[in-house]
């Protein structure tokens, strides 16, 4: 139910205001909207007004009717989301490497960016986890600590501003699929693309200045078998143009539509890299 009528003084004329639910058109960041509005009309004068908690709840509606024409999640939907994911206003903020006060306003109104979005879709939203996501949530933290660790291995820089993450995508896909392959589970819960430029993080664009700001930290240390698969991996690929070759002679990216989610049950039928002796299967 909505707020209930409550008489008021119409500052204007003195005549008396009534509660009406109505539909307002606005234009909002360059986007003509229609939203619902709760607010009180003059009975006299028809001049209409709002409190401030009326004011905060047409600002809500406003946003949420924007984000809806630019097909962006609304601030119930996310907190509906991750409710039923049970996770906690810190617990999603952690896993998107954001301070808890932005989950709060996102509900509450605030619009987030689309990148954002991305993310909060990527992790909130079901989908067939076996075979987009590897058996693991989607961590953007852990993208970068995986990352970090092939730097080491490589003695060089995999995050480049502008390229795209042409080649780190690469080495993340195999050490996904291998993980999947050989532990049972992926390292990172990323989704993977057949793009025509070989296997690619799903939505990459959104994600590659939030993998580059990301806190390694704020994730568990990676287990010792996690470690030498990204070993192994760097060590059959130590330069880009191998690993780049390589992939686009997988049959498991050739095969797949171009656009399509590269499913991880398809793991097993990589030709590029070997199983991969592992002592700690934790």
């Amino acid at each position: 139910m909505g707020k209930q009528p409550v008489i008021q003084t119409c500052p204007d004329c003195h005549g008396p205001l009534k509660w009406v639910e109505t539909e307002k058109q606005a234009r909002f960041k360059g986007v003509e909207v229609r939203y619902a509005a709760g607010l009180y009309r003059c009975a006299d004068c028809g001049l209409e007004v709002a409190d401030v908690e009326a004011t905060a709840d047409l600002q809500e509606r406003l946003a949420d009717a924007y984000r809806q024409a630019e097909g962006l999640l609304s601030g119930a939907e996310i907190r509906r989301l991750r409710e039923r994911k049970g996770l906690t206003q810190q617990a999603l903020a952690e896993a998107l490497n954001v301070g808890i006060a932005s989950i709060k306003r996102w509900e509450t109104g605030v619009i987030q960016s689309r990148s954002m979005d991305t993310l909060l879709r990527t992790l909130l939203l079901d989908s067939p986890c076996n075979d987009h996501t590897g058996k693991r949530d989607f961590s953007i933290p852990r993208i970068r600590l995986v990352l970090d660790a092939f730097e080491k291995h490589l003695g060089r820089p995999l995050l480049k501003k502008d390229d795209r993450m042409l080649y780190a995508a690469k080495y993340l896909w195999y050490a996904d699929m291998a993980a999947f392959r050989d532990l049972g589970r992926g390292l990172t819960g990323a989704t993977y693309a057949a793009l025509p430029m070989g296997p690619q993080l799903n939505n990459y664009r959104d994600l590659v200045d939030e993998i580059a700001k990301a806190d390694p930290s704020s994730v568990p240390p990676l287990t010792a078998s996690e470690s030498a698969i990204i070993a192994a991996v760097a060590k059959t690929f130590p330069t880009n143009k191998k690993i780049y070759e390589a992939s686009h002679r997988e049959k498991v990216w050739q095969q797949c539509t171009t656009g399509a989610i590269i499913p991880y049950s398809r793991a097993a039928e990589l030709t590029e890299i070997a199983l991969i002796e592992l002592s700690d299967q934790k």
